[in-house]
């Protein structure tokens, strides 16, 4: 499990387009991101997560402390934080699941 920073950067629903681009997730994720499975970061210890669709690509290396991301529905820039602590404040949300 890893503390990380997700900014979606691109929405490429057809449903609504251009939603929630550049909103901010924090939390932790639990595994590296997998093609064709969708990511979880969990948010909180009360359960929210942020679980996006299906990955169809990733690019970088988490060695250089970022990565990208590509879902069937978006694209992600994924920061990676050594420490927990230096996790930067989230908004809070009032639903327990977000899908992006």
């Amino acid at each position: 499990m890893v503390a990380v920073t997700a900014r979606k950067i691109r929405d490429h629903s057809r449903d609504r387009p251009g939603v929630a681009v550049g909103r901010v997730y924090t939390g932790f994720l639990i595994s590296y991101p997998v093609v064709g499975r969708g990511m979880v970061i969990f948010r909180d210890p009360h359960g929210h997560r942020m679980i996006t669709t299906a990955v169809k690509r990733i690019l970088g290396e988490p060695e250089g402390g970022s990565i990208y991301v590509e879902t069937e529905n978006s694209v992600y820039r994924l920061t990676f934080h050594a420490d927990a602590r230096t996790l930067p404040e989230a908004p809070p949300t009032a639903g327990k699941k977000e899908v992006g």
